[in-house]
């Protein structure tokens, strides 16, 4: 009798502990999630803090610990290697809507232009809130060098279709200054003598640094480049994707730098005013060494 009852309370209290892990799961799911799917950073300094909100969907009146889980198997930035987290147990305070984890990178340790990635996962009361994807949020890390405008004076190899096609080669060496004030790169030259291009750039989004023309302006003569005269015998240049071309969309065409690898892709049209487009044209700038462009002019490409 006394064995059976011992069998009976055994069960009854594993149920109850299954009972009681799939409501925690359950609420624990219910109550709290990341706010997005997925969160990009760009890492610039070690000591720079993102946030990754939290938030509570359902109302609750005393402080809860949300616990923090990396998920190792499906990240590719290591943990204190590439990336810290400032605690591994956020505290949503009683009668808030959210909180937020706080991550840092460590900028020393990503190679030039590289993209990292980290699983995170959300664990209440000492459950894993497995297969609830508003549990887990994936964080792009990507590291990202200041801007310093300076980074683009100096000499550069341009390489463009333009070039390849008009100019019976597929690179020329180019100088450029710059005006720190409006963070506008001037390319002396560009083209043909006497012609510069004025390219404004734009640090707003770190993870997107855009590199636009400061407007519609003329890349040469016709006669230089097509040995006759159209129209009015100048040849402009413009932002491929403010360009309202009749042959394709051109908007996903944005021109864009990179301030690490010290490069700059214009993406533009050239066209004759009253005669018509002549194409679009990729343009790619690279900043060199004093000492590289000594070689070039003395040896050539």
């Amino acid at each position: 009798m006394k064995k059976s009852i011992l069998k009976t309370l055994l069960i009854l209290s594993t149920l109850l502990a299954v009972a009681c892990n799939k409501d925690n799961v359950e609420v624990a799911g219910g109550i709290y999630h990341f706010s997005s799917a997925s969160y990009a950073f760009g890492v610039q300094e070690s000591e720079e803090w993102f946030e990754v909100p939290i938030i509570a969907t359902l109302p609750h009146n005393e402080a809860r610990n949300i616990g923090i889980e990396v998920v190792a198997a499906e990240s590719s930035a290591i943990e204190g290697v590439h990336f810290s987290l400032e605690s591994y147990t956020i505290q949503l305070k009683a009668d808030k809507e959210a909180c937020a984890l706080r991550i840092k990178g460590n900028p020393e340790k990503f190679e030039v232009g590289e993209i990292l990635s980290l699983k995170l996962r959300l664990a209440v009361d000492e459950s894993f809130i497995d297969n609830d994807t508003a549990g887990e949020c994936e964080i792009i890390l990507q590291r990202c060098c200041p801007f310093d405008i300076n980074r683009f004076e100096g000499y550069a190899v341009l390489t463009s279709t333009w070039c390849m096609q008009y100019m019976g080669a597929d690179s020329r060496l180019v100088h450029a200054t710059v005006e720190h004030d409006n963070n506008i790169v001037i390319i002396e030259d560009m083209f043909y003598d006497g012609y510069d291009i004025r390219v404004k750039l734009d640090s707003s989004d770190r993870l997107n640094p855009i590199a636009t023309l400061t407007d519609t302006q003329i890349l040469g003569p016709t006669g230089e480049a097509f040995g006759t005269i159209y129209g009015d015998g100048k040849i402009l240049i413009t932002e491929a994707k403010e360009y309202a071309s009749e042959n394709m969309d051109l908007s996903g065409y944005v021109s864009f730098y990179s301030m690490c690898e010290g490069f700059m892709m214009l993406y533009t049209v050239m066209y004759v005013d009253g005669i018509g487009e002549i194409g679009l044209f990729g343009n790619i700038l690279e900043w060199i060494s004093d000492d590289e462009a000594e070689r070039i002019m003395r040896e050539g490409f």
